[in-house]
């Protein structure tokens, strides 16, 4: 059954009344939009796509030479297309593919309605899908993605700089990489090796002055911890006042070194202490001894995790991502929660396109409870390897704007698309192996905790 007219007409004003904007009329004057019913979904494209990744260090290993991502296209009997971006690897595209039958001849408007059969193929399926719904109910209204949610409530939205220790390209191990199917024995960038106090103070201080940032996060748990205050704290000196930090070791770190070394890090200007220990009760020590701000992307991740939270107080401020949290819907349900809970809100990121990028200004754009800047891997995608048309989306003065366009505001580059998914057929890779390049590199390397 079609959605009724005046229910559409209705989703398309919330964004139109939230913004201010004049709302234009359904009738004779209007005759593109007279008569039309919602867009039901008739196809679903689902790309594979692999992006060049600079050898960048975690608590995992080393990323490289790709990452892997699902372009999803939902195609419509009103030729609309709307577009979307999730996780990659061969079995969420397995998962998409699967979906395809649960989706098909169902309203773009109506993406909730299938979310829970969907969201058993997994978490990112759904999302991906979502989107490109969003998108292409955007298209149909004339709307963009943040005033479907309600929004905006702020613009241009913040962004954090995400610092990571690497690897030089021109490392004799990186460039003989097996899976590098494009360029072979060709730098990835020119960024250089990244393993001390000083030369991360210098990255972050160039991710200042090229985009504006204010805010830098360091992802920890790849030098010794003490290694890693000192590089905070020389991060501190070499941006001066006014910016703040954040660390991330992904949980590498024991709960005794996580104490000490986050009452080592008193004096400096610390944002929040993500996810030093795995679990909420070993986070929640942590919190308690230290006093310090501390926020999550592992420990609570899920709805189910809420529950739990709630009684442990293991975090300060919830990471959200619209891949992990039941797509955009779940994050915006996110947001009275926090505020029950007391708590703040961020983006996670990991590796992602132009198209997920989008998204995430949306969605910060429309939350009021996510004040605190959204973390991006954006700027270590090369230039001319998105997949979006033109250049990539701008950050200024640590910030980007809402793209104007309908739905997500960007558009599909065809060929930039096909080379991505023509280098995904190409490598070898289907699931990323941060270890196993790590190994390589650093032969003995176990990741055991610190």
């Amino acid at each position: 059954m079609d959605l009724p007219r005046r229910d559409w007409f209705r989703l398309a004003a919330l964004g139109m009344l939230a913004s201010g904007r004049t709302l234009p009329a359904l009738g004779a004057d209007d005759p593109d939009r007279k008569g039309r019913s919602a867009p039901r979904i008739t196809g679903l494209k689902v790309t594979p796509i692999a992006l060049p990744d600079p050898p960048l260090l975690n608590a995992g290993g080393c990323h490289g030479p790709y990452f892997l991502r699902n372009v999803v296209e939902v195609e419509t009997d009103a030729g609309i297309v709307g577009v979307g971006e999730t996780v990659g690897g061969q079995g969420m595209t397995t998962a998409l593919e699967k979906a395809r039958s649960l989706i098909l001849g169902k309203s773009v408007f109506a993406y909730r309605g299938f979310a829970r059969e969907v969201r058993k193929l997994g978490e990112g399926c759904y999302a991906g899908i979502e989107l490109a719904c969003l998108d292409a109910a955007g298209k149909a209204t004339g709307r963009r993605l943040v005033e479907l949610l309600g929004g905006p409530v702020r613009d241009p939205v913040p962004l954090a700089a995400y610092l990571f220790y690497r690897y030089s390209a021109d490392h004799p191990t990186i460039l003989a990489d097996p899976n590098r199917v494009d360029s072979p024995g060709k730098p990835m960038d020119d960024w250089g090796e990244v393993r001390s106090p000083e030369s991360m103070a210098a990255m972050a201080d160039t991710f200042r002055k090229r985009w504006g940032f204010t805010v830098f996060k360091l992802k920890g748990g790849v030098l010794a911890p003490d290694v890693e205050r000192e590089t905070l704290a020389a991060m501190a000196e070499k941006l001066g006042p006014g910016n703040l930090l954040r660390i991330d070791p992904n949980g590498r770190w024991t709960v005794p070194t996580a104490i000490r070394v986050g009452k080592a890090m008193a004096g400096l200007p610390l944002e929040y202490y993500e996810d030093p220990v795995k679990g909420q009760t070993a986070m929640a020590e942590v919190r308690k001894a230290t006093g310090l701000k501390m926020s999550t992307n592992m420990c609570v991740t899920r709805f189910e995790h809420l529950a739990e939270a709630l009684q442990v107080r293991p975090i300060d401020v919830l990471l959200c991502d619209l891949h992990y949290f039941g797509g955009t819907a779940g994050c915006v349900a996110l947001g009275p929660v926090c505020d029950a809970a007391g708590w703040a809100m961020s983006q996670h990121s990991n590796n992602h396109a132009g198209v997920t990028m989008a998204a995430m200004v949306h969605l910060a754009g429309a939350i009021p409870q996510l004040t605190a800047a959204s973390d991006t891997h954006y700027p270590w995608l090369p230039d001319d390897a998105d997949i979006i048309e033109g250049p990539k989306l701008a950050i200024k003065n640590g910030a980007m704007t809402l793209p104007e366009g309908p739905g997500l505001g960007i558009s599909l580059d065809r060929d930039k698309l096909a080379r991505a998914n023509e280098v995904y057929r190409k490598t070898p890779m289907r699931r990323r192996d941060d270890a196993g390049l790590m190994r390589k590199l650093e032969p003995g390397w176990t990741g055991g905790l610190l």
